[in-house]
């Protein structure tokens, strides 16, 4: 059975920093550019007596033309430049058939490249190269916890418009070459034995979560979304299990992740500055109606995570106890907000008993998170 792909709504990150002013930046400066061609023409009485809305499909037309090659290059050459600051560190989630979030692919290292950039051909210099090698957990029906490593070397096309006064951004995947799955840790016995076919799906995850490719999404007030696949105007980054009511707040993720007993989720990392308020909202949900359900939920700085994950997953009672940022809950729902945070935290979702005040068992978690800057 075929992986239901992620809703294309869905937003992998939202961010506001340099590469996407940058990126919006150049969208306002060709606002500008055409009034001052309007002015050198004598057409700006034309267009200033019309409408906004003409003026807007004017330049929409003009920054859109595939002849106007010049200023298409700049605008996709931040496209990348925002990109290229964005991957390494973060996670792409790893998915089941029925679309949960069963384990993550943590990127470590991403290697962009213009392979044609010197070409004559328009349609070759927008094709980019991302080597990524990174690693992270699966959860499989035979394995069980699976700890691994892996690579992948694709290929995207980029192209973009511009509609409405946003950017778009398309990194369209041409191809996935040289994917490479290596099991680190197979929890079960059968795993262990048949090893190759954990390795063919963790393989296959790692693949369909690349081959949707994504978009760029840049406001002029420097917002920048990715989202999963080709989207447009249509694109709402609020949908998700939860009726996203914080409209003041960037939406960090809003997803469901299957938890088996002895295994855990993270989100994160999530980048907090001086003044941001966290919030977040986690509801959990038995698999078995007979039994309660709960995980323990850890805030933890990234010296923390980094601990945590050196001792994941055979280590685990070896660990120096956590100290979270918050007390440890032990809970079936939690809303809370955390305020005075700076720098990168993570949400640690453990299910593996490691408070010791519980006996794991399996459930889902729906989880969502904002940040009011």
């Amino acid at each position: 059975m075929a992986r239901k792909k992620p809703d294309s709504g869905g937003s992998i990150r939202t961010r506001r920093g340099k590469a996407s002013i940058g990126f919006a930046g150049v969208v306002m400066a060709g606002l500008l550019a055409g009034a001052g061609w309007l002015h050198l023409t004598g057409q700006w009485g034309v267009v200033a007596g019309a409408t906004e809305m003409q003026y807007r499909e004017w330049f929409e037309a003009l920054v859109n033309d595939p002849n106007n090659e010049e200023y298409r290059a700049r605008l996709i050459q931040h496209a990348v430049e925002h990109y290229r600051e964005t991957p390494e560190g973060k996670s792409l989630p790893l998915r089941d058939e029925a679309g949960r979030v069963v384990g993550r692919f943590r990127i470590h290292e991403a290697k962009i490249d213009q392979p044609y950039a010197d070409s004559d051909e328009t349609a070759q210099r927008r094709i980019y190269t991302v080597a990524l090698i990174g690693g992270g957990e699966l959860w499989h029906e035979t394995g069980g916890r699976v700890r691994f490593t892996g690579k992948a070397f694709v290929t995207y096309q980029v192209d973009f418009k511009v509609q409405d006064w946003a950017a778009y951004a398309y990194f369209t995947c041409l191809s996935i070459e040289r994917e490479w799955f290596e099991c680190l840790h197979i929890d079960n016995i059968l795993g262990q034995i048949f090893k190759a076919a954990v390795r063919n799906a963790g393989k296959r995850a790692l693949v369909e979560c690349l081959e949707p490719g994504f978009t760029i999404i840049a406001k002029p007030n420097g917002d920048t979304w990715l989202a999963f696949g080709h989207v447009g105007k249509e694109f709402k980054p609020r949908t998700g299990p939860f009726d996203e009511s914080d409209r003041d707040c960037e939406c960090e993720c809003n997803d469901v992740t299957l938890l088996h007993a002895g295994y855990r989720d993270y989100l994160g990392p999530i980048e907090l500055f001086e003044g941001n308020e966290l919030r977040v909202t986690i509801e959990t949900e038995s698999l078995d109606a007979r039994k309660s359900f709960g995980v323990d939920v850890y805030l933890l700085s990234e010296e923390e995570f980094q601990r945590y994950e050196q001792a994941y997953p055979g280590k685990l009672k070896d660990l120096p106890a956590l100290k979270p940022m918050d007390q440890r809950l032990n809970m079936q729902k939690l809303n809370h907000t955390f305020k005075g945070l700076k720098g990168n935290v993570y949400l640690l979702v453990d299910n593996t008993g490691l408070s010791g005040e519980r006996r794991p068992s399996d459930g889902l978690v729906r989880y969502y998170v904002r940040i009011k800057r």
